[in-house]
């Protein structure tokens, strides 16, 4: 018989008992249901946690920081720091696209009449781009920026008018970023013999708030942060405050270095790094610290996340593989029926030719259909169940945790379930059918004729 023939004549089969047939498809509904919603709720709870981290931070971004020893303690002689040759290294490391040091220092700024504090970190403006900063307003840093930088959208919280009058339980209000653009921060270092240094910055750009990261940070050129940071660490001789202005030159005079505070000044705060990959970025952040390096990624708080994902999932999934195991149960249940009504049937098909392989065929075409029906079902309901968990649920908990119009996911199907769900349902079905269908072919047809 031709496979269209098969297919149509156990399509019909299927519906000569609709009541039967329509419970057995339910309980495979029921079941591909409970799977796909169970595992989705796994699902969603790793990605929301992902969207989360992403707002602090991304997941492709380690930051790294030379190792800490002291004098005398065990080890000492394994420690790294983070000097021009530690930056080679790390970019040597398969899966890393994207490495610049950085200098940090913080001062006093002020803008007009407010004043505050910020931290200033120096960074290869190149690099800028890789490292998946985005400016929101202006432009980033380019090779040619000296005392140009870029701030982060809270950089502006950090500065106030003092002579504004708050109550004191009066939350102040947030300024506008924009403040900042185009606009000169005046910045007063000091080391530690009380000398003072005064920079102009001019401010470029304003960096996107996607990632909440950089928000209060201020960034520079490397080279120009390396200077200030050089000052604040060894001090220098000269005029107690010496004003810098963007095209003048300042020459200072310091006193001879030794050997190790040279090395302090030329080493960095610390690297920024972007791996090619999410599922790199545990594996680069542990093998920097297998090297020596402190490194942290928001992807290594991740991986707790994901453990107590794939323990909800495998208890939630292997309660809903109960329920498809019952309806396994019921699909071989009424294949079994099926044969026993139509013993008649099947000694006529053995009778005028149909074959062994024929005969297989139908029962399994019938019960596979089973499977593809109730699964297909299963995951419409699905995607109901998931919708209502979104919209009530998620909306209760996320109002909850970022205010009022906050939803959170807490379920997710990807595509790959819908496909995993269909195709594991459609398995069940056929598994069901391989005991009636072999049972059906090992009738004799002069018996079934007899009995039918």
């Amino acid at each position: 018989m031709k496979s269209y023939d098969l297919l149509s004549l156990a399509y019909r089969n299927l519906w000569r008992r609709k009541g039967r047939t329509i419970l057995t498809v339910l309980g495979v509904v029921i079941g591909t249901t409970a799977i796909v919603v169970m595992l989705s709720l796994g699902i969603g709870l790793v990605d929301s946690q992902k969207k989360q981290m992403e707002q602090w931070g991304s997941l492709n971004m380690i930051r790294v920081h030379q190792s800490y020893s002291f004098p005398g303690e065990p080890g000492e002689e394994q420690q790294r720091l983070l000097t021009d040759e530690a930056i080679e290294e790390i970019k040597a490391i398969e899966g890393v696209v994207a490495v610049s040091p950085a200098y940090e220092v913080s001062g006093e700024a002020k803008l007009g009449k407010k004043v505050g504090y910020i931290q200033l970190v120096g960074i290869d403006p190149a690099m800028m781009e890789m490292l998946e900063f985005k400016a929101a307003h202006g432009r980033l840093l380019t090779a040619g920026d000296k005392f140009n930088v870029v701030a982060g959208s809270w950089v502006i919280n950090n500065l106030w008018d003092p002579n504004d009058t708050l109550d004191r339980w009066e939350e102040p209000p947030q300024g506008d970023p924009l403040e900042l653009l185009n606009k000169r921060l005046s910045l007063t270092l000091m080391n530690a013999r009380q000398q003072k240094r005064i920079y102009s910055l001019n401010v470029v750009g304003i960096l996107s708030d996607d990632s909440m990261e950089n928000a209060n940070t201020v960034f520079g050129p490397l080279a120009e942060i390396k200077k200030m940071r050089a000052f604040v660490e060894q001090g220098g001789q000269g005029s107690p405050e010496i004003p810098v202005f963007p095209g003048v030159d300042v020459e200072v005079k310091e006193p001879p270095r030794s050997r190790q505070r040279q090395q302090q000044v030329d080493q960095y705060s610390f690297a920024l790094v972007r791996t090619a990959d999410v599922a790199l970025t545990r594996s680069i952040s542990q093998e920097l610290r297998d090297r020596g390096f402190n490194a942290y990624s928001m992807a290594d708080s991740l991986e707790g996340i994901e453990d107590v994902a794939r323990q909800m999932q495998a208890v939630l999934g292997g309660i809903g593989a109960i329920t498809l195991l019952v309806a396994a149960i019921g699909i071989t249940n009424t294949m079994v029926m099926s044969i026993y009504e139509r013993t008649r049937e099947i000694a006529i098909m053995k009778v005028v030719g149909a074959s062994f392989a024929d005969i297989r065929t139908m029962f399994l075409a019938e019960s596979s259909l089973i499977g593809i029906i109730g699964g297909i079902i299963g995951i419409g309901l699905s995607y109901l169940i998931s919708y209502l968990l979104n919209t009530y649920i998620g909306a209760a908990i996320g109002a909850g945790m970022g205010g009022e119009g906050t939803v959170l996911q807490v379920s997710l199907i990807p595509p790959w379930l819908v496909f995993f769900a269909v195709a594991f349902s459609m398995a069940i079905g056929l598994i069901s059918g391989l005991y009636p269908a072999n049972r059906a072919i090992r009738l004799d047809p002069i018996t079934a004729m007899r009995h039918g």
